[in-house]
């Protein structure tokens, strides 16, 4: 997650700075003179933004930050007198052309023109990139489920993630996952309803549908601060808050994991990071935090049923557990092991 915060931040400062840049060795693109003053914007932006979000839990925060963006790019414009062409001369904000008709796009699905040769080659890729997305989608599921701090149905998400895909597939679409940096930030400012997800949905089919390219009207630091806030926010909870979640031995296994998909890329980066999780745990037998999932399991379920920790003791005491557990007055043997097993 970590990484894919690094990958949202990179992205960022690339869209800024109109340079392609696909690793961290290439960084020095970013700080020449002439890119420099482009990153620069959206850099300040969005660690305020991530700032502001942290410290004011309002769910207009955000919005307000947008807008306030915006207006500001266009204040400046106007108090200096420089016209829209010419801040997309000088970089500032995109010069893509309009969109066809959206009922044109399928036209450009030609499997005519696909050569079918090179598939073959391909397998590998394909194959690595099923398993990328199913474990992207399931560190997904995990981090909304860390949020809401209450056990998810994992098979129920990513069904929901498999059956989107299959649709996005047949109509020509990415493969994709949870947006869960928006979820996170959903909870976060407070928000409760369905409404807003309908609510983005339908704003993005109108920009879909709509003959003029919106983007050309949006300053590029725009996109570059938002990136950059969601690579702060998932760089600052995956890389430091963590360790507060974590055993040592279970920290450094992150920390290496992520250091090896920087050096060796995802597919080998996360099998390189499996390697060292099971040298620590089986080799050098370090703990793992394996109690600690036993204890967040029972502490879930008891913030899912509104009871109070369930404690079971070998004595001849009456035990009171949460209401979906089992309440028993016995202080047999045989019963305070079928009262562990329920729970």
């Amino acid at each position: 997650l970590a990484f894919i915060g690094f990958f949202c931040g990179q992205g960022g400062l690339s869209i800024q700075a109109g340079t392609a840049v696909t690793g961290i060795l290439q960084w020095g693109a970013f700080f020449t003179k002439g890119t420099f003053k482009l990153i620069l914007p959206g850099l300040f932006c969005g660690i305020m933004i991530y700032v502001l979000v942290r410290r004011i839990k309002h769910m207009a925060v955000l919005p307000c930050c947008i807008c306030g963006m915006c207006a500001v790019f266009y204040l400046v414009l106007l108090a200096t007198g420089t016209t829209l062409e010419e801040a997309r001369d000088a970089g500032w904000v995109s010069a893509a052309d309009d969109p066809p008709p959206w009922y044109l796009t399928w036209t450009y699905l030609r499997f005519d023109k696909v050569v079918w040769s090179v598939l073959p080659h391909q397998t590998p890729t394909l194959i690595g990139m099923t398993f990328v997305v199913a474990l992207s989608s399931s560190l997904d599921v995990a981090a909304i489920e860390l949020e809401l701090k209450q056990p998810l149905d994992y098979n129920h998400e990513l069904s929901t993630v498999g059956l989107s895909n299959c649709v996005s597939g047949l109509t020509g679409g990415y493969t994709g996952s949870y947006i869960f940096s928006q979820s996170i930030f959903s909870l976060r400012a407070g928000i409760r309803s369905r409404l807003s997800g309908y609510v983005l949905a339908v704003t993005e089919a109108i920009i879909v549908v709509l003959p003029v390219n919106v983007l050309k009207f949006v300053p590029l630091f725009f996109f570059g601060s938002l990136l950059v806030m969601i690579c702060v926010d998932l760089c600052v909870e995956w890389l430091w808050e963590v360790r507060l979640k974590m055993t040592g031995a279970e920290y450094s296994v992150a920390i290496a994991t992520f250091a090896l998909i920087m050096i060796l890329g995802v597919e080998w980066g996360i099998l390189a990071g499996i390697g060292v999780y099971v040298f620590f745990a089986r080799v050098l037998g370090l703990d793992m935090g394996a109690a600690n999932a036993n204890t967040n399991t029972n502490t879930a379920l008891v913030a899912e049923t509104g009871g109070s920790p369930p404690q079971i003791r070998a004595s001849n005491e009456k035990k009171t557990l949460s209401p979906r557990a089992i309440t028993t007055t016995s202080c047999r043997e045989n019963n305070i092991r079928m009262t562990e097993l329920e729970i």
